[in-house]
């Protein structure tokens, strides 16, 4: 969950895991630490079709939730950073 405060710019003022309620931290609007950030359109045929949804996970409840995925996460080293 994510809230912002709103001026001629969107600045986040809080980001929260949506999974275990912890706050993370943040410094100019930037997480200080590796947040999953889900952001899912749905479509047709769905049961959901025209619905968004949207939650942010801390590091450790993504780490849990994979975890118990029946076939694993697909993981490839990144070689350029941005």
């Amino acid at each position: 969950m994510r809230e912002y405060k709103t001026t001629e710019t969107r600045i986040l003022t809080r980001l929260i895991c949506n999974c275990c309620g912890k706050v993370v931290a943040l410094r100019g609007g930037i997480p200080m630490e590796g947040v999953c950030a889900v952001r899912q359109s749905w479509g047709y045929p769905s049961e959901k079709d025209g619905e968004q949804d949207s939650f942010d996970l801390c590091e450790a409840c993504y780490d849990c939730i994979t975890g118990q995925f029946k076939v694993p996460v697909t993981r490839t080293e990144q070689i350029e950073w941005l």
